[in-house]
């Protein structure tokens, strides 16, 4: 078989395996995007629990403070029934004034801490909401690739493994070009031309739609063992059977 037919069959068995594999990777896509918005989601709720206990423990904090300042003050005041001095009832006073207004600071920012312990925790059950829905996601993710990996796995290995023997015969240098495009146009290594005008021998690049000059149209024809490039995105190209036949008859 000549080495243009047999990159043309490659090409031809590598694009049905791409095609094939293809439900899969978009598959296996979604499942890996859904799954780090799962991560990032949980992050998320780690961030805000720690931030929540950090604002339950400052709230018992003040509220132990104002606490033992309300015990203090209340000390005070026993001491006070017992003094016999108005300078020393005096001073007891102002310890007791000063120690209600400390605590009253420490109540109020006791509640201030608990109100933002109690918003932290709305945000955090909205938020582990969101977090038991993606995990949902994630798992319908994980059944989509299970069942598109069930309905195309045994015939893409048999493809891939069809594709692979036809590629034997090629020689490594034509291999090497033909790897090299695949990559730079996409799975898109080879083209076929167009016939724009038989009388006027005007023919076309598939790939990029460049005009192709007549001595590579020629070369398709008559070097069937060369690799055969369109000048300008550099795919191999392929003539199709219909215009070689046209051709072959009009110059007959």
């Amino acid at each position: 078989m000549p080495l243009q037919d047999q990159l043309l069959a490659y090409f031809r068995l590598d694009q049905r395996v791409r095609a094939m594999r293809s439900r899969l990777d978009a598959a296996i896509n979604r499942q890996a995007a859904q799954e780090r918005r799962l991560a990032q989601l949980n992050q998320q709720a780690q961030e805000l629990t720690a931030q929540h206990k950090q604002a339950q423990a400052h709230a018992a904090t003040l509220e132990s403070e104002a606490n033992e300042r309300e015990a203090k003050t209340a000390t005070l005041r026993d001491r006070m029934n017992s003094v016999t001095s108005n300078k020393e009832y005096s001073a007891l006073l102002v310890e007791v004034n000063t120690g209600k207004i400390e605590q009253g600071k420490l109540e109020e920012a006791a509640l201030a801490a608990l109100a933002k312990a109690d918003e932290l925790k709305a945000q955090l059950d909205e938020l582990q909401g969101r977090v038991d829905e993606q995990a949902k996601l994630v798992e319908a993710t994980k059944q989509e690739v299970k069942d598109a990996g069930d309905e195309v796995g045994e015939q893409l290995e048999t493809l891939t493994a069809e594709r692979d023997a036809a590629g034997e015969p090629i020689s490594p240098a034509a291999r090497k070009q033909f790897d090299r495009l695949v990559v730079v146009h996409d799975g898109e290594a080879m083209a076929g031309i167009e016939e724009q005008n038989r009388r006027r021998m005007e023919y076309t690049c598939e790939g990029c739609y460049t005009m192709i000059p007549v001595e590579t149209v020629n070369a398709l024809i008559t070097k069937p063992d060369e690799v055969v490039v369109c000048s300008n995105c550099e795919r191999i190209l392929f003539i199709p059977e219909e215009i070689r036949d046209a051709l072959g008859a009009a110059k007959s």
